[in-house]
């Protein structure tokens, strides 16, 4: 077991695997490592968990995260405005931690044209014992109005 983990270890730390990344300057050291995790679990950050602004179109928002075993994740994601738009998205990004900051490592959007809702949900694969959550860019646009707002769902742990 030591070896298979110091064997990761080491392919993490050499990149092998992983996505290029800058470093926040976020600090980690004095955290617990979660029994099954790679890395110490990431920082708590202030997010809203709805829309906030001044918005003409854009009402609300959405998403979140869940771990399912096997290594997918769960996600689920909406957006609403205050009456019918000409196209309503949620675009949704999984982001991993890899211990120092998040990556982008997949993508999907969910859109519809003409109403005031979209909801969707969809499957990923992650790696195991790696932190995951969602950015959410909830976005409208009307006759050439463009309105949007970025949320970041909880993080979850790949299992």
């Amino acid at each position: 077991m030591t070896v298979a983990v110091s064997a990761l270890s080491m392919l993490l730390a050499t990149g092998a695997g992983a996505e290029s990344y800058a470093a926040d300057n976020t600090s980690t050291s004095s955290a617990v490592i979660e029994p099954g995790a790679l890395t110490p679990p990431p920082p708590t950050e202030f997010s809203p968990l709805s829309i906030s602004g001044n918005y003409q179109y854009l009402a609300a928002g959405n998403a979140t995260i869940s771990a399912i075993g096997n290594g997918q994740l769960r996600i689920n994601a909406d957006t609403a405005a205050k009456s019918s738009v000409d196209t309503i998205k949620a675009y949704v990004s999984l982001q991993r931690y890899t211990g120092t900051s998040w990556v982008d490592v997949s993508n999907t959007t969910f859109s519809k044209n003409n109403t005031d809702f979209v909801v969707g949900d969809a499957l990923f694969t992650g790696v195991k014992a790696f932190y995951y959550r969602v950015a959410c860019t909830h976005s409208i646009n009307k006759g050439g109005l463009y309105e949007q707002s970025i949320e970041y769902s909880d993080f979850v742990l790949a299992y």
